[in-house]
């Protein structure tokens, strides 16, 4: 039997993310979707490095809306890390909306890698 995952967040950086979500709906769903990837029940893209948002090629992206019409407005990046005891984390980097590549450059805010 595999262990499971820990689930962590990039703080505080990851919270600022969640305190500028516009409503509680968006912020459950994203704690909601970070525990299915977590248990292995939904996969995101992987990402790579791009001119536009920098080097994200160790980091996923999982598109979500509350709203569940239409395009998903929001993306949930994230990334398997090790821990201390060699298993594997899941970390939380960014989240914020899709439009304007928000999410992405919240998320090399938050990595350092301005």
């Amino acid at each position: 039997m595999t262990a499971k995952l820990q689930l962590r967040a990039l703080v505080p950086g990851f919270q600022n993310d969640m305190d500028d979500l516009p409503d509680q709906a968006t912020k459950k769903m994203v704690l909601d979707m970070l525990v299915l990837i977590r248990d292995g029940k939904v996969t995101g893209v992987k990402l790579d490095s791009r001119v536009d948002t920098g080097d994200l090629g160790d980091c996923y992206k999982f598109y979500f809306d509350p709203n569940g019409s239409g395009k998903p407005r929001y993306r949930l990046v994230y990334r398997y890390t090790p821990d201390e005891l060699h298993a594997v984390a899941v970390e939380a980097v960014a989240v914020g909306r899709r439009a304007n590549l928000d999410a992405y450059r919240r998320a090399i805010a938050n990595l350092g890698r301005e």
